[in-house]
């Protein structure tokens, strides 16, 4: 049993599976962010310029930093894009030895175990 899943709807946050208010009042992404740090619960994933992620339609929430959940907690093997903060989705290529992965957004490239090696 984790968090509970939120989503942001009309300066409130609501329960991701019942729709049933959890907060009104939080009218800046600031106040949201705040009162989800001082509250066991998640907010959706979004890219850098604020945009959520959503895979197969639904959207995608990340736990303990680096673990990403579908609503129903089916783990997704997803990546942050370095570049623009995007969705990245495992590439399956025969020819590439290593786990390569491509942003939904802008389309950048890279090995998720090599950009944490190098950070």
């Amino acid at each position: 049993m984790g968090p509970t899943k939120v989503i942001v709807k009309d300066n409130g946050l609501y329960d991701a599976v019942t729709g049933k208010l959890i907060k009104e009042g939080l009218t800046t992404p600031q106040a949201v962010q705040e009162y989800a740090a001082r509250h066991y619960v998640v907010l959706p994933e979004v890219d850098n310029a604020g945009r959520p992620w959503e895979f197969d339609g639904r959207l995608v929430y990340c736990l303990r930093g680096a673990r990403y959940e579908s609503l129903e907690d089916r783990q997704l093997p997803l990546a942050r894009c370095p570049d623009c903060g995007g969705m990245g989705v495992r590439v399956e290529e025969d020819v590439v030895e290593s786990d390569c992965i491509r942003c939904t957004r802008c389309g950048h490239e890279f090995d998720a175990r090599l950009e944490m090696m190098e950070s």
